[in-house]
Protein backbone atom coordinates (compact mmCIF):
# COMPACT_ATOMS: atom_id res chain seq x y z
CA UNK A 1 0.00 0.00 0.00
CA UNK A 2 2.58 2.15 0.63
CA UNK A 3 4.64 1.80 -2.47
CA UNK A 4 0.88 2.27 -4.52
CA UNK A 5 0.57 5.74 -2.25
CA UNK A 6 4.32 6.57 -3.54
CA UNK A 7 3.35 5.65 -7.50
CA UNK A 8 0.70 7.75 -7.43
CA UNK A 9 2.10 10.36 -5.50
CA UNK A 10 4.67 10.97 -7.85
CA UNK A 11 2.31 10.66 -11.01
CA UNK A 12 0.25 13.90 -9.45
CA UNK A 13 3.72 15.68 -8.93
CA UNK A 14 5.02 14.98 -12.25
CA UNK A 15 0.85 16.12 -14.10
CA UNK A 16 0.94 19.08 -11.88
CA UNK A 17 4.51 20.28 -13.15
CA UNK A 18 3.63 19.42 -16.55
CA UNK A 19 0.40 21.27 -15.93
CA UNK A 20 2.61 24.41 -14.90
CA UNK A 21 4.41 24.35 -17.66
CA UNK A 22 1.99 23.96 -20.56
CA UNK A 23 -0.02 26.36 -18.52
CA UNK A 24 2.93 29.08 -18.41
CA UNK A 25 3.79 28.23 -21.91
CA UNK A 26 0.31 29.40 -23.12
CA UNK A 27 0.32 32.42 -21.13
CA UNK A 28 3.56 33.60 -23.03
CA UNK A 29 2.10 32.98 -26.35
CA UNK A 30 -1.04 34.59 -25.15
CA UNK A 31 1.60 37.97 -23.69
CA UNK A 32 3.40 38.06 -27.06
CA UNK A 33 0.10 37.75 -29.43
CA UNK A 34 0.75 35.19 -31.12
CA UNK A 35 -1.22 33.06 -33.89
CA UNK A 36 -4.43 30.84 -32.26
CA UNK A 37 -4.88 32.78 -29.19
CA UNK A 38 -8.42 30.90 -28.49
CA UNK A 39 -6.51 27.84 -28.09
CA UNK A 40 -3.92 29.31 -25.89
CA UNK A 41 -6.49 30.78 -23.70
CA UNK A 42 -8.27 26.86 -23.29
CA UNK A 43 -4.34 25.69 -22.69
CA UNK A 44 -4.21 28.15 -19.54
CA UNK A 45 -7.74 26.54 -18.45
CA UNK A 46 -6.97 23.18 -19.25
CA UNK A 47 -3.77 23.17 -17.10
CA UNK A 48 -5.77 25.57 -14.31
CA UNK A 49 -8.01 22.72 -13.69
CA UNK A 50 -5.58 19.55 -14.06
CA UNK A 51 -3.08 21.25 -11.95
CA UNK A 52 -6.21 22.12 -9.36
CA UNK A 53 -7.03 18.30 -9.79
CA UNK A 54 -3.66 16.89 -9.12
CA UNK A 55 -3.13 19.13 -5.75
CA UNK A 56 -6.74 18.11 -4.69
CA UNK A 57 -5.74 14.24 -5.00
CA UNK A 58 -2.56 15.07 -3.22
CA UNK A 59 -4.04 16.46 -0.19
CA UNK A 60 -6.38 13.97 -0.44
CA UNK A 61 -4.02 10.93 -0.15
CA UNK A 62 -1.80 12.69 2.38
CA UNK A 63 -4.77 12.81 4.55
CA UNK A 64 -5.16 8.93 3.63
CA UNK A 65 -1.73 8.37 3.82
CA UNK A 66 -1.24 9.84 7.11
CA UNK A 67 -4.45 8.64 8.46
CA UNK A 68 -2.85 5.09 7.35
CA UNK A 69 0.79 5.58 9.18
CA UNK A 70 -1.08 6.94 12.69
CA UNK A 71 -2.89 3.40 12.41
CA UNK A 72 -0.09 0.55 11.32
CA UNK A 73 3.30 2.25 12.02
CA UNK A 74 5.51 1.03 14.57
CA UNK A 75 5.90 3.52 17.79
CA UNK A 76 9.30 3.86 18.89
CA UNK A 77 9.22 3.30 23.02
CA UNK A 78 11.83 4.41 25.38
CA UNK A 79 12.12 4.37 29.22
CA UNK A 80 11.10 7.65 30.89
CA UNK A 81 15.07 7.86 31.90
CA UNK A 82 16.08 8.04 29.16
CA UNK A 83 13.82 11.23 28.19
CA UNK A 84 16.19 14.51 27.39
CA UNK A 85 14.08 18.16 27.46
CA UNK A 86 14.52 20.76 28.97
CA UNK A 87 11.69 21.98 31.58
CA UNK A 88 10.63 24.78 28.46
CA UNK A 89 10.99 21.66 26.10
CA UNK A 90 8.52 19.73 28.97
CA UNK A 91 5.65 22.76 28.64
CA UNK A 92 5.92 22.71 24.35
CA UNK A 93 5.69 19.40 24.58
CA UNK A 94 2.52 19.22 26.56
CA UNK A 95 0.84 22.22 24.77
CA UNK A 96 1.36 19.91 21.42
CA UNK A 97 -0.24 17.17 23.34
CA UNK A 98 -3.57 18.89 24.75
CA UNK A 99 -4.22 20.36 21.11
CA UNK A 100 -3.91 16.78 19.71
CA UNK A 101 -5.97 15.55 22.39
CA UNK A 102 -8.46 18.72 21.92
CA UNK A 103 -8.88 17.74 18.20
CA UNK A 104 -9.06 13.97 18.55
CA UNK A 105 -10.80 12.95 22.42
CA UNK A 106 -13.39 15.65 22.79
CA UNK A 107 -16.63 13.30 22.24
CA UNK A 108 -15.09 10.31 24.01
CA UNK A 109 -14.54 12.72 26.90
CA UNK A 110 -17.76 13.98 27.03
CA UNK A 111 -19.42 10.47 26.96
CA UNK A 112 -17.28 9.78 29.69
CA UNK A 113 -17.83 12.75 31.68
CA UNK A 114 -14.36 13.90 32.02
CA UNK A 115 -13.92 17.52 31.93
CA UNK A 116 -10.67 17.92 29.53
CA UNK A 117 -10.42 21.88 29.26
CA UNK A 118 -10.14 21.75 33.08
CA UNK A 119 -7.86 18.38 33.27
CA UNK A 120 -5.83 20.08 30.82
CA UNK A 121 -5.67 23.37 33.03
CA UNK A 122 -4.47 21.30 36.05
CA UNK A 123 -1.59 19.58 34.11
CA UNK A 124 -0.29 22.19 32.31
CA UNK A 125 0.22 23.80 36.24
CA UNK A 126 1.62 20.44 37.50
CA UNK A 127 4.13 21.12 33.70
CA UNK A 128 5.10 24.05 34.52
CA UNK A 129 6.87 23.01 37.68
CA UNK A 130 9.04 20.01 36.67
CA UNK A 131 12.48 20.01 37.28
CA UNK A 132 13.69 17.27 34.61
CA UNK A 133 11.98 15.12 32.17
CA UNK A 134 11.69 12.12 34.34
CA UNK A 135 9.07 14.43 36.42
CA UNK A 136 7.61 15.16 32.93
CA UNK A 137 6.72 11.74 31.97
CA UNK A 138 5.63 10.83 35.48
CA UNK A 139 3.02 13.38 35.09
CA UNK A 140 2.16 12.31 31.43
CA UNK A 141 1.45 8.56 32.44
CA UNK A 142 -1.21 10.04 34.96
CA UNK A 143 -2.69 12.71 32.37
CA UNK A 144 -3.10 9.83 30.13
CA UNK A 145 -4.68 7.75 32.79
CA UNK A 146 -7.29 10.07 33.61
CA UNK A 147 -8.39 9.71 29.59
CA UNK A 148 -9.67 6.84 31.33
CA UNK A 149 -9.52 4.68 28.02
CA UNK A 150 -7.00 1.42 28.03
CA UNK A 151 -5.97 2.44 24.55
CA UNK A 152 -5.12 5.56 25.44
CA UNK A 153 -1.13 5.39 26.00
CA UNK A 154 2.11 7.40 25.94
CA UNK A 155 4.16 4.80 24.75
CA UNK A 156 7.08 4.43 27.72
CA UNK A 157 9.71 0.91 28.31
CA UNK A 158 8.79 -0.89 31.55
CA UNK A 159 10.60 -2.32 33.93
CA UNK A 160 9.42 -5.62 34.29
CA UNK A 161 9.67 -9.15 36.39
CA UNK A 162 8.86 -12.88 35.71
CA UNK A 163 7.11 -13.67 38.51
CA UNK A 164 3.54 -14.70 38.22
CA UNK A 165 0.76 -13.34 40.37
CA UNK A 166 -3.10 -13.50 40.87
CA UNK A 167 -5.15 -11.22 43.31
CA UNK A 168 -8.09 -10.70 44.85
CA UNK A 169 -9.33 -7.94 46.34
CA UNK A 170 -6.40 -6.07 47.86
CA UNK A 171 -4.45 -8.88 48.24
CA UNK A 172 -1.60 -10.30 45.94
CA UNK A 173 -0.06 -14.06 46.01
CA UNK A 174 2.71 -15.91 44.00
CA UNK A 175 0.87 -17.91 42.07
CA UNK A 176 3.52 -20.67 41.24
CA UNK A 177 7.21 -21.41 42.21
CA UNK A 178 9.90 -19.37 41.34
CA UNK A 179 13.56 -18.53 42.54
CA UNK A 180 12.94 -18.56 46.65
CA UNK A 181 9.45 -17.84 46.57
CA UNK A 182 6.26 -20.40 46.47
CA UNK A 183 3.13 -20.51 45.67
CA UNK A 184 0.29 -19.28 48.27
CA UNK A 185 3.63 -16.37 49.35
CA UNK A 186 1.95 -13.73 50.19
CA UNK A 187 2.74 -10.37 49.12
CA UNK A 188 2.27 -8.28 52.51
CA UNK A 189 4.59 -4.68 51.38
CA UNK A 190 6.02 -3.60 47.96
CA UNK A 191 9.37 -0.98 49.06
CA UNK A 192 7.84 -0.84 52.54
CA UNK A 193 4.30 0.69 51.24
CA UNK A 194 1.40 -2.19 52.45
CA UNK A 195 0.27 -3.55 49.29
CA UNK A 196 -3.11 -2.81 49.81
CA UNK A 197 -2.12 0.93 49.87
CA UNK A 198 0.96 0.56 47.20
CA UNK A 199 -2.14 -0.81 44.66
CA UNK A 200 -3.87 2.40 45.12
CA UNK A 201 -1.19 4.42 44.24
CA UNK A 202 -0.11 2.21 41.56
CA UNK A 203 -4.06 3.06 39.73
CA UNK A 204 -1.99 6.81 39.09
CA UNK A 205 -0.29 5.29 36.18
CA UNK A 206 -2.59 2.70 35.48
CA UNK A 207 -4.78 3.11 32.02
CA UNK A 208 -7.76 1.53 31.83
CA UNK A 209 -12.04 2.22 31.57
CA UNK A 210 -13.28 0.98 34.46
CA UNK A 211 -11.83 1.45 38.22
CA UNK A 212 -12.17 -2.42 38.04
CA UNK A 213 -10.03 -3.32 35.71
CA UNK A 214 -7.42 -0.68 36.32
CA UNK A 215 -7.63 -1.67 40.04
CA UNK A 216 -6.70 -5.29 38.87
CA UNK A 217 -4.23 -4.24 36.45
CA UNK A 218 -2.36 -2.47 39.29
CA UNK A 219 -2.25 -5.29 41.57
CA UNK A 220 -0.86 -7.88 39.11
CA UNK A 221 1.57 -5.31 37.94
CA UNK A 222 3.07 -4.45 41.44
CA UNK A 223 6.52 -5.54 39.73
CA UNK A 224 6.51 -3.39 37.05
CA UNK A 225 7.73 -0.10 36.99
CA UNK A 226 8.23 2.84 34.47
CA UNK A 227 11.48 3.96 36.98
CA UNK A 228 12.91 1.52 39.06
CA UNK A 229 15.14 -1.63 38.30
CA UNK A 230 14.20 -3.61 41.69
CA UNK A 231 11.49 -4.85 43.90
CA UNK A 232 11.65 -4.88 47.71
CA UNK A 233 8.78 -7.44 48.44
CA UNK A 234 8.13 -7.97 52.06
CA UNK A 235 6.28 -11.53 51.99
CA UNK A 236 4.34 -13.83 54.47
CA UNK A 237 4.69 -17.61 54.70
CA UNK A 238 2.86 -19.25 57.02
CA UNK A 239 3.91 -18.17 59.99
CA UNK A 240 7.25 -16.50 58.65
CA UNK A 241 8.18 -12.66 57.32
CA UNK A 242 10.98 -12.47 54.77
CA UNK A 243 12.06 -9.84 52.45
CA UNK A 244 13.08 -10.14 48.79
CA UNK A 245 14.28 -7.91 46.10
CA UNK A 246 13.07 -8.69 42.41
CA UNK A 247 14.97 -7.26 39.65
CA UNK A 248 13.20 -5.79 36.97
CA UNK A 249 14.32 -6.39 33.85
CA UNK A 250 14.60 -4.11 30.65
CA UNK A 251 12.68 -5.96 27.39
CA UNK A 252 15.77 -6.59 25.47
CA UNK A 253 17.18 -7.70 28.47
CA UNK A 254 14.40 -10.44 29.77
CA UNK A 255 15.71 -13.27 28.10
CA UNK A 256 19.13 -13.36 28.93
CA UNK A 257 19.00 -12.75 32.83
CA UNK A 258 20.47 -15.58 34.80
CA UNK A 259 19.34 -18.61 34.13
CA UNK A 260 18.56 -19.61 37.73
CA UNK A 261 15.98 -16.70 37.59
CA UNK A 262 14.97 -17.29 33.88
CA UNK A 263 14.14 -20.81 34.31
CA UNK A 264 10.46 -21.89 34.29
CA UNK A 265 9.57 -18.27 33.80
CA UNK A 266 10.22 -16.99 30.79
CA UNK A 267 7.35 -15.73 28.92
CA UNK A 268 7.62 -17.45 25.98
CA UNK A 269 7.98 -20.93 27.23
CA UNK A 270 5.05 -19.88 29.50
CA UNK A 271 2.82 -19.03 26.80
CA UNK A 272 3.58 -22.29 25.06
CA UNK A 273 3.20 -24.57 28.18
CA UNK A 274 -0.55 -23.00 28.16
CA UNK A 275 -0.98 -23.80 24.65
CA UNK A 276 -0.19 -27.65 25.59
CA UNK A 277 -2.36 -27.86 28.57
CA UNK A 278 -5.20 -26.29 26.92
CA UNK A 279 -4.77 -28.52 23.98
CA UNK A 280 -4.67 -31.46 26.19
CA UNK A 281 -7.77 -30.60 28.15
CA UNK A 282 -9.59 -30.19 24.74
CA UNK A 283 -8.81 -33.47 23.76
CA UNK A 284 -9.67 -35.16 26.82
CA UNK A 285 -12.75 -33.22 27.09
CA UNK A 286 -14.04 -34.21 23.53
CA UNK A 287 -12.81 -37.80 24.43
CA UNK A 288 -14.74 -38.92 28.06
CA UNK A 289 -17.09 -36.10 27.55
CA UNK A 290 -17.91 -35.49 24.17
CA UNK A 291 -17.27 -31.62 24.74
CA UNK A 292 -15.20 -29.20 22.63
CA UNK A 293 -12.74 -26.74 24.34
CA UNK A 294 -10.99 -23.59 22.39
CA UNK A 295 -9.04 -21.22 24.18
CA UNK A 296 -8.19 -18.07 22.44
CA UNK A 297 -5.31 -15.93 24.11
CA UNK A 298 -5.35 -13.17 21.81
CA UNK A 299 -6.67 -12.21 18.52
CA UNK A 300 -3.30 -11.10 16.95
CA UNK A 301 -1.35 -12.64 14.46
CA UNK A 302 -2.06 -16.34 13.75
CA UNK A 303 -5.11 -16.27 15.92
CA UNK A 304 -8.04 -17.43 13.18
CA UNK A 305 -5.51 -19.97 11.60
CA UNK A 306 -5.02 -20.90 15.21
CA UNK A 307 -9.12 -21.19 15.87
CA UNK A 308 -9.83 -22.83 12.77
CA UNK A 309 -7.34 -25.53 12.86
CA UNK A 310 -8.82 -26.75 16.79
CA UNK A 311 -12.77 -25.66 15.09
CA UNK A 312 -12.02 -28.86 12.23
CA UNK A 313 -11.65 -31.32 15.55
CA UNK A 314 -14.60 -29.64 18.02
CA UNK A 315 -17.50 -28.33 16.03
CA UNK A 316 -18.89 -31.85 15.95
CA UNK A 317 -19.69 -31.93 19.49
CA UNK A 318 -22.65 -30.73 21.02
CA UNK A 319 -21.29 -28.19 23.39
CA UNK A 320 -18.23 -25.93 22.94
CA UNK A 321 -16.40 -24.02 25.78
CA UNK A 322 -14.52 -20.70 24.14
CA UNK A 323 -12.22 -19.70 26.92
CA UNK A 324 -11.88 -15.50 26.35
CA UNK A 325 -10.14 -14.99 30.04
CA UNK A 326 -7.35 -12.54 30.01
CA UNK A 327 -7.61 -12.81 26.67
CA UNK A 328 -6.23 -8.34 25.94
CA UNK A 329 -7.93 -8.74 22.08
CA UNK A 330 -6.35 -7.90 19.16
CA UNK A 331 -6.78 -7.17 15.19
CA UNK A 332 -10.57 -6.51 14.80
CA UNK A 333 -10.28 -8.07 11.67
CA UNK A 334 -9.63 -11.22 13.20
CA UNK A 335 -12.05 -10.96 15.81
CA UNK A 336 -14.83 -10.54 13.03
CA UNK A 337 -13.34 -13.60 11.35
CA UNK A 338 -13.74 -15.84 14.12
CA UNK A 339 -17.03 -14.56 15.47
CA UNK A 340 -18.53 -15.76 11.37
CA UNK A 341 -17.84 -19.41 13.19
CA UNK A 342 -19.62 -18.81 16.09
CA UNK A 343 -22.85 -16.74 15.03
CA UNK A 344 -25.86 -18.15 14.37
CA UNK A 345 -27.65 -15.40 12.94
CA UNK A 346 -26.31 -11.78 11.62
CA UNK A 347 -25.40 -9.41 14.36
CA UNK A 348 -24.51 -5.72 14.30
CA UNK A 349 -21.54 -3.63 16.44
CA UNK A 350 -20.75 0.14 15.57
CA UNK A 351 -22.54 -0.23 11.79
CA UNK A 352 -20.62 -3.65 11.13
CA UNK A 353 -22.58 -6.08 9.96
CA UNK A 354 -21.33 -9.69 10.47
CA UNK A 355 -22.75 -12.23 9.04
CA UNK A 356 -22.45 -15.82 10.05
CA UNK A 357 -20.76 -18.77 7.93
CA UNK A 358 -23.55 -20.59 7.73
CA UNK A 359 -21.78 -23.78 6.24
CA UNK A 360 -19.41 -23.83 8.85
CA UNK A 361 -20.55 -22.31 11.76
CA UNK A 362 -20.79 -23.90 14.76
CA UNK A 363 -24.58 -25.83 15.72
CA UNK A 364 -24.47 -26.80 19.30
CA UNK A 365 -24.22 -24.82 22.29
CA UNK A 366 -21.49 -22.73 22.80
CA UNK A 367 -20.52 -21.55 26.47
CA UNK A 368 -18.09 -18.35 26.85
CA UNK A 369 -15.71 -17.71 29.60
CA UNK A 370 -15.10 -14.44 30.53
CA UNK A 371 -13.05 -12.39 33.23
CA UNK A 372 -11.85 -8.87 34.41
CA UNK A 373 -8.90 -9.26 31.95
CA UNK A 374 -10.85 -10.07 28.88
CA UNK A 375 -10.72 -6.43 27.28
CA UNK A 376 -10.56 -4.42 23.59
CA UNK A 377 -11.30 -7.52 20.65
CA UNK A 378 -12.02 -9.82 23.16
CA UNK A 379 -14.81 -8.11 24.92
CA UNK A 380 -16.03 -7.05 21.10
CA UNK A 381 -16.61 -10.53 20.28
CA UNK A 382 -18.04 -11.62 23.50
CA UNK A 383 -20.74 -8.87 22.48
CA UNK A 384 -21.08 -10.44 19.29
CA UNK A 385 -21.78 -13.46 20.89
CA UNK A 386 -23.96 -12.98 23.84
CA UNK A 387 -27.33 -11.84 21.86
CA UNK A 388 -26.88 -15.45 20.12
CA UNK A 389 -29.94 -17.74 20.83
CA UNK A 390 -26.97 -20.76 21.62
CA UNK A 391 -24.54 -18.90 23.93
CA UNK A 392 -24.52 -18.43 27.65
CA UNK A 393 -21.16 -16.12 28.89
CA UNK A 394 -20.28 -17.13 32.43
CA UNK A 395 -17.58 -15.56 34.62
CA UNK A 396 -16.72 -11.72 35.81
CA UNK A 397 -17.40 -8.58 33.98
CA UNK A 398 -15.26 -7.77 31.32
CA UNK A 399 -12.89 -4.41 31.42
CA UNK A 400 -15.06 -2.49 30.12
CA UNK A 401 -13.51 -1.20 26.65
CA UNK A 402 -14.44 -2.62 23.72
CA UNK A 403 -11.76 -1.68 21.37
CA UNK A 404 -11.62 1.92 19.81
CA UNK A 405 -10.21 3.32 16.41
CA UNK A 406 -6.56 4.87 18.01
CA UNK A 407 -3.85 6.71 16.52
CA UNK A 408 -0.36 6.79 16.78
CA UNK A 409 0.80 10.07 17.36
CA UNK A 410 3.93 11.86 17.94
CA UNK A 411 5.17 15.33 19.60
CA UNK A 412 7.89 17.45 17.67
CA UNK A 413 9.90 16.47 20.64
CA UNK A 414 9.72 12.74 20.22
CA UNK A 415 7.31 11.81 22.45
CA UNK A 416 5.07 9.13 21.34
CA UNK A 417 1.23 8.12 22.21
CA UNK A 418 -1.39 5.82 21.39
CA UNK A 419 -5.15 7.94 21.50
CA UNK A 420 -8.57 6.57 20.90
CA UNK A 421 -10.56 8.75 18.53
CA UNK A 422 -13.60 6.48 18.26
CA UNK A 423 -16.81 7.63 20.27
CA UNK A 424 -18.44 4.99 22.54
CA UNK A 425 -21.21 2.91 20.88
CA UNK A 426 -24.23 0.55 22.30
CA UNK A 427 -22.95 -3.16 21.74
CA UNK A 428 -25.69 -5.11 20.40
CA UNK A 429 -27.02 -5.93 22.91
CA UNK A 430 -29.16 -2.18 22.85
CA UNK A 431 -27.95 -1.40 26.73
CA UNK A 432 -24.08 -1.82 27.12
CA UNK A 433 -22.18 0.94 26.07
CA UNK A 434 -18.81 0.09 24.43
CA UNK A 435 -16.56 1.76 27.13
CA UNK A 436 -16.96 2.29 30.66
CA UNK A 437 -19.07 -0.35 31.58
CA UNK A 438 -17.88 -4.26 30.80
CA UNK A 439 -19.91 -7.28 29.90
CA UNK A 440 -22.03 -8.79 32.09
CA UNK A 441 -22.12 -12.30 32.22
CA UNK A 442 -25.36 -14.99 31.98
CA UNK A 443 -24.05 -17.03 35.34
CA UNK A 444 -21.47 -14.68 37.49
CA UNK A 445 -18.50 -16.43 39.13
CA UNK A 446 -16.97 -15.37 41.89
CA UNK A 447 -12.99 -14.86 42.22
CA UNK A 448 -10.74 -17.94 42.93
CA UNK A 449 -7.36 -18.76 43.78
CA UNK A 450 -5.55 -21.36 41.85
CA UNK A 451 -5.24 -23.99 44.86
CA UNK A 452 -8.21 -23.40 46.34
CA UNK A 453 -11.41 -26.34 45.68
CA UNK A 454 -13.91 -23.74 44.32
CA UNK A 455 -16.05 -23.45 41.29
CA UNK A 456 -14.06 -21.34 38.89
CA UNK A 457 -15.92 -20.39 35.41
CA UNK A 458 -14.84 -23.98 33.77
CA UNK A 459 -16.00 -26.15 36.49
CA UNK A 460 -19.10 -23.63 36.14
CA UNK A 461 -19.64 -24.13 32.66
CA UNK A 462 -18.84 -28.34 33.46
CA UNK A 463 -21.92 -28.02 35.65
CA UNK A 464 -24.23 -26.24 33.45
CA UNK A 465 -23.67 -28.62 30.51
CA UNK A 466 -24.41 -31.87 33.04
CA UNK A 467 -27.61 -30.28 34.20
CA UNK A 468 -28.72 -29.47 30.61
CA UNK A 469 -27.55 -33.11 29.52
CA UNK A 470 -30.25 -34.37 32.38
CA UNK A 471 -32.58 -31.96 31.21
CA UNK A 472 -32.86 -30.08 34.72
Amino acid sequence: MNSFLNIYNITNIILTLLSVVIGLYCVYRIAKKKKRMLLSCLGVILSLVVMSLCIWKLYENYKSHDLWFKIVRKPQSCYISELCLSPKQCQEDFNEIIEIVNDNYQEIANRKKIDLQKLNVEYKEKVSKVEDAQQYGLILLQYFTNLRNMHTIPFFSMYRSAVPLVTRNDSVWISSDIMNLRQKDLIIAIDGIITADYIKKQLAYTAGSTYLARKKLAAVNIFKSDVDTSKRATILRGDSVFEVFIPLYEEKDRHEKPQKVAQDSAEVSLQGMKQRVSLLLAKVLKRWDNIGYIRIPHFGSGSVEYFCSQADSTFECPYLILDLQKNPGGKGGNVFSIASYLISKSVTIDKITIEPDISRSYKGKLLVLIDEFTSSGAEKLTALLKVQPNVTVIGRRTGGDCGSMAFKFRTSHGIEFKLATQTPYILPDGVTWSEGEGISPDIEVAETLPWEDKKDAFKTALDWIEKDKSGK
